[in-house]
């Protein structure tokens, strides 16, 4: 049934976070790893996929992203979240 959806042109849809501008589809290489307290998924991506509404690059650019997130430290350079000063 999913490759016919998949025929017909029509993308069958995970569970999102809503208003992204675009979303990758994942495939999981290999088995979890343990790590303790958490696991950890490698994976691949398969393929980039959006909802169609975005219009134009200023579409984009009122995104949030990682770059705006850099701009407002809550990411380091390298993708980290920076823990919040407390005191």
């Amino acid at each position: 049934e999913e490759e016919e959806e998949e025929e017909e042109g029509e993308v069958e849809w995970p569970h999102v976070l809503p208003s992204c501008v675009y979303y990758l589809k994942l495939e999981l290489v290999g088995d979890l790893i343990d790590c303790g307290s958490h696991e950890v998924a490698l994976c691949k991506v398969v393929s980039m996929i959006s909802d169609g509404e975005v219009q134009n690059a200023a579409d984009e650019l009122s995104s949030l992203s990682t770059r705006k997130l850099r701009e407002l430290s809550i990411i380091s350079e390298l993708g980290r979240v920076i823990p919040l000063e407390t005191g």
